[in-house]
């Protein structure tokens, strides 16, 4: 009752499940539930808005947008032969290099040296080189794309990435998200747009 005085919004009723219910099959309208997330979004019903594409020497990762209510998360799979790999975050703050500790020299050397013994230390916690390379963004999994270079890292004790890119014309950003099992991450088809328009 003091939902509907406050006009907090009820909660939709969890999605019949199909058969497959990889996040592999993603598409719009569908519900992602995460449980490795944090715990406040273990019940949470994330509405996928958004699926963007991404291609690089590394192959081929998408990014998911999805929301549950005000709630936003941003969540970034690949699969090859190691498996899948699922990252998440819901927060979007970029990062400045100077926040980050480093400088555009430091990064270069980094990518020349390209030795994933490398690593960079920030808040006590090592962050570890692992490739970075020119990659494409498409938006919407579609149209010509647009190139951007980007720098991997990951921490020590394999729970965070570290993403540092740069975008023609921008400045260097880092991006922070965590590492999330793919067996905690269920995807429902939801009402799905027609993908033919």
């Amino acid at each position: 009752m003091l939902r509907r005085l406050f006009g907090k919004k009820q909660r939709p009723q969890r999605p019949a499940s199909t058969a497959t219910d990889s996040i592999r099959d993603a598409r719009l309208g569908d519900v992602l539930v995460m449980e490795g997330m944090s715990a406040e979004y273990a019940e949470a019903f994330f509405f996928i808005e958004q699926i963007h594409r991404y291609e690089s020497p590394a192959g081929t990762s998408y990014e998911i947008v999805a929301a549950d209510g005000d709630n936003r998360v941003w969540v970034e799979w690949s699969d090859d032969d190691t498996g899948l790999f699922i990252t998440a975050a819901d927060n979007r703050q970029a990062w400045s290099l100077g926040r980050l500790g480093l400088t555009e020299d430091e990064l270069i050397h980094l990518d020349e040296d390209n030795s994933i013994d490398n690593y960079i230390t920030l808040e006590d916690q090592r962050y570890f080189y692992r490739h970075s390379f020119e990659a494409g963004y498409f938006k919407d999994n579609r149209g010509p794309g647009e190139g951007f270079y980007v720098w991997d890292f990951m921490a020590e004790d394999e729970s965070r990435v570290l993403a540092i890119s740069k975008w023609e014309g921008l400045p260097f950003e880092g991006h922070f998200s965590e590492v999330i099992s793919p067996n905690s991450v269920t995807l429902y088809q939801g009402e799905r747009p027609d993908e033919r328009s």
